[in-house]
């Protein structure tokens, strides 16, 4: 992700990953072989697992998971959403904690595209 200092049109886009941070997020970049390929933000918060993978300003992709179907070499979302970072980072952030009665229920399908680790605490 090209974050040049003065790019009004990637603010909103940085300001969704610092609130991510200030939300609690850890994160790992993922490298090609020159530089940084994308960015892989994740959190476990009340039995939950949430994570976003921004490889653009315009290609992102987030998800929950219960940290009970991370043992499963292929786990079912929650929740998931593709977009721009701004949105899917926005959105995620917005989700309400995990086992809260609005909180999203049930397991879809797998994201493709979306690499999850298979513990709580990679």
């Amino acid at each position: 992700m090209d974050v040049a200092a003065g790019n009004a049109e990637l603010d909103p886009h940085l300001e969704a990953v610092r609130a991510s941070v200030r939300a609690g997020f850890r994160f790992r970049h993922l490298p090609d072989a020159d530089d940084v390929h994308a960015l892989q933000g994740f959190r476990v918060l009340s039995g939950a697992m949430d994570v976003y993978l921004a490889r653009a300003a315009d290609d992102a992709l987030a998800a929950r998971y219960r940290l009970e179907d991370l043992q499963s070499p292929s786990p079912a979302a929650l929740w998931h959403r593709q977009g721009t970072v701004a949105e899917v980072v926005t959105a995620l952030l917005e989700l309400p904690e995990h086992g809260t009665p609005k909180a999203p229920k049930l397991a879809h399908a797998r994201p493709e595209g979306l690499w999850v680790p298979h513990r709580a605490n990679p």
